[in-house]
């Protein structure tokens, strides 16, 4: 029996979800929550879908799961741009694709979700509570992000003008503060850049700077690498006692040492 809850005086059936009718942001709240314990396969192939978008005329945008892989090489971007928060003390906020944002396209409400981005701690510190944990305060964007997708050899394929698009006409517009973005496919190994007010570049296949943006990260891209054509099995290495240099307290491996360090001594 299909399940049938009444949200804001509409009911939502959770089988038979209507994508040609318009959401108010408090139904496209409400059914998000609701996907985190129900899964949705809308269209021939049978592509799950827990997670969707909001486009300016209030239709839910569907957001399928992705592979295993390519959500690896997201978890790879969004951990070193973590630790680059962290060490150089900038106090940002770093999300992932199930961090929504309002883009607001052509003065209506847009919420999108980037596979990664990153939120200065200006914008962070400034955030009210209804900002910080609905869509109902005033519109915000972050300063960076990342989308990671399978957009082909070239740019004449759909796939790439899909994606192309979502940059130019919704994620880096006069609405947003979006200063630089990545699209990045590591099936094809492919990367292009978007900066405010500056042509698309297509670097090749290596290390992206943050630029002036993310003053100092650089995303290593041989740990992508080593997702997309992972090596054999390294053999064990013999356990080394680690000493803080400040403290002499020692630990089993560098990893609790660099813990100690950034929660004591940084």
């Amino acid at each position: 029996m299909a399940e049938t809850p009444k949200a804001y005086n509409q009911e939502i059936d959770f089988d038979n979800l209507d994508l040609e009718r318009s959401y108010t942001l408090e139904e496209f709240e409400y059914i998000n929550s609701r996907l985190k314990k129900y899964t949705l396969e809308i269209d021939d192939d049978g592509h799950p879908v827990n997670l969707f978008e909001l486009d300016e005329n209030g239709k839910l945008v569907p957001m399928p799961q992705t592979s295993c892989r390519r959500e690896q090489v997201v978890a790879e971007i969004a951990r070193q741009l973590a630790n680059w928060n962290i060490q150089t003390q900038k106090g940002g906020s770093v999300t992932t694709s199930q961090g929504g944002f309002d883009f607001v396209v052509d003065h209506q409400t847009s919420i999108r979700a980037p596979d990664v981005a990153f939120i200065p701690q200006n914008t962070v510190l400034r955030l009210t509570d209804e900002q910080a944990w609905t869509f109902q305060g005033d519109p915000f964007t972050p300063t960076f992000l990342v989308e990671v997708a399978d957009i082909g050899e070239d740019t004449d394929n759909s796939k790439f003008k899909e994606a192309d698009e979502r940059f130019k006409e919704e994620l880096i517009t006069q609405s947003t503060v979006v200063q630089l973005g990545w699209l990045i496919d590591p099936q094809h190994k492919r990367i292009y850049i978007y900066r405010r007010g500056r042509r698309r570049s297509n670097p090749g296949w290596g290390d992206i700077s943050g630029e002036n943006v993310l003053p100092g990260f650089v995303l290593d891209m041989s740990l992508i690498d080593r997702i997309i054509d992972p090596p054999p099995p390294a053999p064990p290495r013999p356990q080394v006692q680690a000493n803080c240099p400040y403290c002499n307290n020692a630990f089993n491996n560098t990893y609790e040492l660099i813990k100690h360090l950034e929660s004591v001594h940084c």
